[in-house]
């Protein structure tokens, strides 16, 4: 009887380890996928603000080719 209640405690103790061990790496992985999602935000918002600026200088290049004054090509790209 005794021994086994003390085989019976024994697997629930390594069901409960096993359990704690699955938990710690759902929690790292959750925890690393975090960090990555905050690190690449900034370049992902970096690339499109660098975008943006290039597109910008783009199409004031493009209306000056076209013969619209510098100042109104790039007076005309401004967005509120």
């Amino acid at each position: 009887m005794i021994e086994r209640e003390i085989g019976r405690l024994a697997d629930e103790s390594l069901s409960l380890s096993l359990r704690q061990a699955e938990l710690a790496i759902r929690l790292t992985a959750a925890v690393q996928y975090a960090w990555l999602d905050l690190y690449c935000e900034g370049y992902w918002m970096l690339t499109s603000i660098l975008n943006a600026g290039s597109d910008q200088r783009e199409r004031t290049r493009r209306l000056i080719q076209r013969g619209v004054p510098a100042a109104e090509a790039a007076r005309a790209l401004h967005i509120v």
